[in-house]
């Protein structure tokens, strides 16, 4: 028994709709790892305060995100996929409706505004809740206290940022010449909050060279690769961070 073949105007139009299906916007975002950032080169500054140099490294974590009004096809995102180092989620899942780059950068900047508030204020609430790191209550102020991060956005710094203050504003070496990393929203009471892109920030710090990454126990069951030479420390609260490299 044969086979009929198909006239060639419908095989022409079949390649031409494989083709627009392949090359068609898909609503779809890709995360890649960012960069590392050192918080104390600039970032957070001291004024009219004791402060204390740090002796190690603490890296503000980024990551890459395609903005909202970018077109993501087929390949794009099969190419993705077969990467270890980047994640593919439907668009809704990053972006509300609606959302457009430039509304996009706008909220960026406002959260990283307001984490370095709420970073402030657990900062100085925990070194009045703890005598021992010898800060005076009276000399603590919100106002002696600096941020100027021009490479990212959002509210996961909040708790490297409060780790960065009590670090300068106390003798305690937390850092002891290490090179941290971490992430993690900070509410003023110290609590962390988790946030997105856990495990593109974990490459991205161990390509920077962090050997030791704080990650907010509400991504703990999002960890799913952690790279020889970088240990993950999970933690619920500014207290149990400090308390971690502490005794790490």
């Amino acid at each position: 028994m044969r086979f009929s073949t198909l006239p060639r105007f419908a095989v022409l139009l079949l390649a031409l709709f494989t083709s627009l299906t392949l090359f068609a916007p898909l609503p779809f975002a890709i995360i890649l790892p960012g960069s590392a950032e050192n918080i104390f080169d600039k970032v957070i500054t001291i004024k009219n305060q004791k402060s204390y140099p740090a002796s190690g490294r603490l890296d503000l974590m980024s990551i890459r995100v395609t903005n909202p009004d970018s077109w993501i096809i087929g390949p794009e995102i099969l190419f993705s996929w077969l990467r270890a180092d980047e994640s593919v989620y439907p668009r809704s899942a990053i972006y509300p409706d609606g959302t457009t780059a430039e509304s996009e950068q706008k909220q960026a900047k406002a959260d990283m505004n307001n984490s370095q508030n709420d970073a402030t204020i657990a900062a100085l609430s925990f070194l009045r809740l703890n005598p021992q790191y010898g800060v005076p209550a009276h000399s603590l102020s919100e106002k002696n206290i600096h941020f100027d991060v021009k490479r990212t956005g959002g509210p996961s710094g909040g708790t490297v940022f409060a780790l960065g203050v009590i670090e300068l504003l106390t003798k305690a070496d937390l850092l002891r010449g290490r090179h941290v990393a971490g992430t993690g929203t900070i509410s003023t009471d110290g609590k962390v909050g988790a946030i997105g892109g856990i495990n593109e920030k974990i490459t991205a710090a161990h390509k920077a060279g962090a050997t030791i990454f704080i990650a907010p126990e509400g991504n703990r069951d999002e960890i799913s690769h952690v790279p020889a030479g970088i240990k993950i420390v999970v933690v619920s609260t500014l207290k149990q961070a400090v308390a971690a490299l502490n005794s790490n």
